[in-house]
């Protein structure tokens, strides 16, 4: 007769080798979960105050941590924010005016442009310098 025999000191061993595997396997999880969430806090935090140069000239709308970079900035000066957001409306105005002025007024608009960009620059220029 054959018997099925199974030691049980064996089992008993095995048994604990498979808990203690599991403990450490969860300990091992637990430690790599609060290294990535802690990585990506800090990762967020740095992206929240960079901004790219294109959003700088005007050629891309900005993401909402830009945004929020941005608005702290014009808080910090908000003289030349006001001649930004004044500049802005002169810009809208001047394209809505007839063309009967000889090209004079394509010329005061890119004119106008140019000096818009030159005050985003300015003030956004330490956001941008400080992540570059």
């Amino acid at each position: 007769m054959f018997y099925d025999f199974k030691p049980r000191c064996c089992s008993v061993v095995l048994t604990k080798s498979i808990n203690t595997t599991r403990k450490v396997m969860k300990k091992a999880l637990f430690v790599l979960a609060i290294a990535i969430a802690s990585a990506n806090v800090s990762h967020a935090q740095r992206v929240e105050g960079r901004i790219g140069i294109d959003v700088v000239l005007g050629n891309r709308a900005p993401t909402p941590n830009e945004v929020n970079a941005m608005r702290a900035e014009e808080m910090r000066h908000p003289n030349i924010a006001k001649s930004m957001h004044d500049m802005e409306d002169a810009m809208k105005h001047l394209h809505k005016a007839p063309d009967e002025f000889g090209g004079r007024k394509a010329q005061a608009e890119a004119d106008l442009k140019q000096a818009w960009v030159s005050l985003r620059k300015a003030l956004y220029y330490r956001i941008y310098q400080d992540t570059h």
